[in-house]
């Protein structure tokens, strides 16, 4: 076999040709382009970084404001529990005292209601023992009893004290001429007790002076002496007035 010198060298400026060409309009676009892809892929990736990087920080705000959030929501709730538990307590206190002025105010109606109706009861026991005393003594008056208290009575005028002595004496010197003086007694007086009267009377009076009797059930029992504006009372009637009139007023 006799070798070509000619042949094998433009067999070799072919294939240097064939290099040349697919290395300018085959490799190299491809080579660019597998760098620009390359390249750009990068820049995907850089992108990619950058977006997870910034959600990675939102997130991170984001559970920092949740959590801020939760502590003030906890912080909230903490001052509202406590804000309720002082209302509720200054509530509480303000029904307390109301209820104790309540309270108040019934015990003293309750305590004035109980004195009025103690009034009362003691007022009409004291009346029907008031009766029944009436009843009683008005059961045991007497002439008898009338007699003996007329002369309790002159007694008792004859010891009279002097400021009453004045007292009676102004009174008889102030009765015009011909006035008389008047005895009420509960039972007729036999003509010896008026005249013992009569004389006790004026002698006290210091003047003398007439006398005009009179009866009145109602007395009871003794009698009612009238010189002018001064009266003597020595009767049941009146002593049971009086100790009606103080049981009232001791009330």
């Amino acid at each position: 076999m006799q070798l070509d010198w000619t042949t094998f060298i433009l067999e070799i400026l072919n294939f240097l040709v064939l290099i040349w060409i697919l290395q300018r309009f085959l490799y190299r676009p491809v080579l660019d382009l597998l760098v620009a892809r390359q390249q750009k892929i990068g820049e995907q990736s850089a992108q990619a970084q950058a977006m997870r990087d910034e959600a990675e920080t939102l997130r991170r705000q984001y559970e920092s404001r949740l959590a801020d959030w939760r502590q003030e929501c906890e912080n909230s709730r903490r001052q509202l529990t406590e804000e309720l538990a002082l209302l509720k307590t200054q509530e509480m206190a303000n029904i307390k005292q109301a209820l104790a002025g309540e309270e108040e105010k019934m015990q003293v109606r309750n305590a004035t209601l109980l004195a009025a109706r103690e009034a009362e009861l003691l007022r009409s026991a004291t009346g029907q023992a008031y009766d029944e005393a009436a009843a009683m003594l008005k059961r045991l008056a007497s002439k008898e009893l009338t007699e003996r208290i007329a002369g309790l009575f002159l007694e008792d005028l004859a010891a009279l004290p002097e400021n009453e002595r004045g007292a009676l004496s102004k009174a008889g010197k102030a009765l015009p001429e011909n006035a008389s003086m008047t005895v009420v007694s509960a039972h007729p007086l036999d003509p010896t007790l008026r005249a013992a009267i009569e004389t006790g009377l004026s002698a006290a009076a210091g003047k003398t002076l007439q006398a005009a009797f009179t009866e009145d059930p109602m007395l009871i029992a003794g009698l009612c002496a009238i010189v002018g504006e001064c009266q003597l009372h020595v009767n049941l009637a009146d002593e049971l007035a009086f100790f009606k009139r103080q049981t009232d007023h001791a009330r």
